[in-house]
């Protein structure tokens, strides 16, 4: 209920904010929209390497057990990782950023 208001916030139109409830429900979504994506590229003589894409749950939530998604690309899983550097940012899974920081 909390972050119901935080989701409503006034932002720029350069922003988007986006809560899913639960993994299933984000793995779902995510492989929808990057068929998409991937369909798209297709039409456009384009092709997304699913050897160099990552995935990464980003989440504060503590768990006792890493959580894992199955993300599709070209009908390939998607490697998932627990960092990962994105123009030149090291991005981990709760968001501490401690490995960009070392």
């Amino acid at each position: 209920m909390l972050y119901n208001s935080l989701l409503k916030l006034d932002f720029t139109s350069h922003s988007k904010i986006i809560a899913f409830g639960d993994e299933a429900e984000a793995e779902n979504y995510m492989n929808l929209e990057l068929r998409k994506i991937s369909d798209w590229a297709h039409n456009n003589k384009l092709k997304f390497n699913e050897h160099k894409s990552k995935v990464i749950l980003m989440s504060r939530r503590k768990r006792k057990v890493e959580k894992k998604i199955e993300i599709y690309l070209n009908n390939k899983i998607l490697e998932q990782v627990s960092s990962t550097k994105y123009l030149g940012i090291i991005f981990d899974s709760k968001i501490t950023f401690q490995d960009h920081v070392n």
